[in-house]
């Protein structure tokens, strides 16, 4: 099944708050835009989520080696 182009809008939306990219004013109302969830609910969700999920996220790493290797085996490990 292919993933539409706002699945992806919304998986970088989040990533650039948890980043620091954004503020929560901006990714709350792009969540909205998006997949018209409610602000409060948006805002509930960009909150909810762990910093350390997002880079796993994507499917990929951008991380240092040595970040890299100190996850293995556990729950924030690298999917592949």
């Amino acid at each position: 099944m292919a993933k539409s182009e706002t699945h992806d809008q919304m998986i970088e939306a989040i990533c650039d708050y948890r980043k620091g990219w954004t503020n929560i004013h901006s990714a709350t109302k792009e969540l909205e835009e998006l997949a018209g969830l409610t602000p409060e609910v948006a805002k509930a969700l960009l909150n909810s989520m762990k910093s350390n999920s997002v880079t796993n996220i994507r499917g990929y790493s951008k991380e240092p080696e040595r970040l890299f290797k100190s996850k293995i085996g556990k729950s924030n490990e690298h999917k592949k």
